[in-house]
């Protein structure tokens, strides 16, 4: 592959496993906001956007995880 294909692919999976080994400790919402903004700016979205989106992703799956399909995710460290 082309080198900024290169990088973004390995970048992703540093992130990728970042987001498994802070998974436990930072809470399932905190670091799959993250993790989502992360990502969304390493595919061009502004910093407000991914900030944005990642907050609302990581609230709105934990909650449907959690409270809909009663599958208990971790708070973490700083919600708990």
């Amino acid at each position: 592959p082309r080198r900024h294909v290169l990088q973004k692919l390995i970048t992703m999976i540093i992130i990728l496993l970042m987001y498994a080994w802070g998974f436990e400790w930072l809470g399932f919402p905190i670091a799959t906001a993250l993790l989502t903004m992360v990502i969304g700016m390493l595919f061009g979205a502004t910093i407000p956007a991914a900030g944005i989106s990642g907050a609302v992703l990581g609230i709105l799956l934990w909650y449907a995880f959690d409270r809909l399909l009663d599958v208990t995710l971790p708070l973490g460290a700083w919600l708990s």
